[in-house]
């Protein structure tokens, strides 16, 4: 079992990465769930509310305004309004519905940062659609230099939970635990369902009527069915948690569960994290993600209390600013942010230990592992439980790596490849499928049947799901999602076969020659 890797989903805050494990690691990847703590920006009003840090009026106001609207109409940009096409797998950042408000919400909302000491350069703008399904986005208007600051928001303009704000919700922590969430995310999103409920009442109103609702999509909003149409039972199970900690955290503080589901919602795909607390920023939480980034955000420092965007090479008009949020694999970009990269370099696929036993129970049950006498069938099942048995810490998500997408091609969990070859063997002393007629064929056919076993569509069916368009946005989602994971298999399958049948043939051209 040392090949074994084990996960579960985890929030990332945006600005920071993770890394695929060593091999042989065996860890719950969860969020760190330390004390609670909460650390104030600097200069907030002494006043606060019951859970988010009131915005005060401190700071020099910026010169310079959000965005000159001749230079909107010289550019042809338009003021936000809703996102992308319907079905896109991002999440999008809701708005404002009425194009004219829109356009005087985000006006306000530049003056308000402005009042706040932010750096809002009259170089950018708000664009309707990012053209990658990501829905509002920044963009330039004007040309900026590789170092130039695009972006800089002081503390006092993010909106944080109330210091204290974790310690009120200590009754739902197992229920955190169990579902991967970050108390300073649920912290952060029961601050902001607060702003939300109080409407144009909230201190933080010019910017939460610009973040307006979210898109009922995963992590947190969902439909029954949405969970099975998935195809991964370590998402399902993750999802399902979320919405159960959902209902504690409404225990927890008397509001509704719903408020509560669209905030965390907002906060899983918005929110920026560092070492001092998680934050919301206005404006800077219209950059989408990008594996191939424009710009990077630098993280508040004791000198400079406030978060940077810088860009990272010569930007053009119409260029979108975006940053990395991570390096993750769809999974878990699903289950934390809400939306999947399509071609993701990071994708694999996790599955769970009982899961791969039907599967290959089931190839075993076929071919020359069917001929296996019953004394050696019971010691081959035995032996793939001990291999593929469940961890001592199971849990919602918790799930095994099978294979997945490394560097310029693909990379097998080699426990796997070898259980498979178990899987058709017919006893101790017979022939390895590698030195048998036809074993190798045999082998390539059990890797392949035991691994496509865990989907119950094929890659065609799903396209043609895609193509009849008529599904919510969580079943394109899902069906999205089971594509690129089917896309990681056929890809590994096809690389795995050529490098077997070559090792096969180079062995029989050596065997030839003695």
């Amino acid at each position: 079992g040392e090949a074994m890797l084990w996960q579960a989903p985890h929030p990332v805050p945006c600005g920071t990465s993770t890394e695929l494990p060593e091999a042989g690691a065996v860890s719950r990847l969860r969020g760190l769930h330390t004390a609670a703590r909460s650390t104030a920006p600097d200069r907030v009003s002494v006043a606060q509310s019951s859970w988010a840090l009131l915005a005060s009026s401190a700071g020099a106001a910026a010169a310079t305004a959000l965005v000159a609207s001749q230079h909107r109409r010289r550019q042809g940009l338009r003021p936000a309004t809703t996102g992308g096409g319907t079905g896109a797998s991002r999440v999008r950042r809701a708005a404002v519905t009425n194009t004219d408000n829109a356009a005087e919400a985000f006006q306000i909302l530049g003056d308000w940062l402005r009042d706040r000491g932010a750096t809002v350069p009259p170089s950018i703008a708000i664009s309707v659609d990012d053209g990658q399904g990501g829905g509002r986005t920044i963009v330039t208007i004007d040309p900026m230099t590789e170092g130039q600051v695009v972006l800089e928001l002081p503390l006092v303009c993010c909106l944080a939970a109330a210091p204290g704000a974790q310690v009120r919700l200590t009754g739902a922590f197992p229920a955190f635990e169990e579902a991967g969430l970050d108390p300073a995310d649920a912290a952060l999103a029961v601050a902001l369902a607060h702003e939300r409920t109080l409407g144009d009442q909230s201190a933080w109103w010019a910017y939460v009527r610009c973040v307006g609702d979210p898109e009922a999509t995963f992590p947190c909003l969902f439909a029954e069915g949405d969970l099975e149409a998935l195809q991964s039972r370590p998402l399902a199970e993750t999802f399902d948690a979320v919405d159960k900690a959902l209902g504690k955290l409404a225990e927890c503080t008397g509001m509704l569960k719903s408020e509560l589901a669209a905030a965390m919602q907002l906060v899983r795909s918005r929110r920026f994290g560092y070492e001092e607390g998680r934050y919301m920023l206005p404006l800077g939480d219209l950059c989408n993600h990008s594996f191939y980034p424009t710009c990077v955000w630098e993280k508040p420092t004791a000198e400079r209390r406030s978060w940077r965007l810088v860009a990272l090479k010569d930007l053009q008009p119409a260029d979108s600013l975006t940053f990395s949020y991570c390096s993750d694999p769809n999974h878990l970009l699903l289950s934390t942010s809400g939306f999947i990269v399509p071609n993701n370099p990071f994708s694999r696929i996790m599955a769970k230990p009982a899961d791969l036993r039907r599967s290959l129970e089931a190839v075993s049950a076929e071919g020359s592992g069917a001929k296996a006498a019953p004394d050696f069938k019971a010691w081959r099942k035995a032996e793939i439980e001990k291999n593929l048995s469940d961890p001592d810490e199971d849990g919602a998500g918790v799930s095994m790596f099978l294979v997945g997408r490394q560097g310029a091609g693909t990379q097998w969990n080699p426990l796997w490849l070898n259980l498979c070859g178990l899987a058709i063997a017919s006893g101790m002393e017979g022939e390895h499928w590698s030195r048998r007629e036809g074993g190798v064929q045999e082998y390539l056919g059990a890797v392949e049947k035991a691994s496509w076993k865990l989907f119950e569509t094929t890659a065609e069916e799903d396209r043609k799901l895609l193509e009849s368009g008529d599904l919510t946005a969580n079943r394109r989602m899902c069906v999205e999602f089971r594509l690129d994971q089917k896309a990681v298999l056929q890809d590994a399958i096809n690389g795995f076969r050529g490098q077997v049948e070559a090792a096969a043939a180079g062995a029989k051209a050596n065997a030839d020659a003695q």
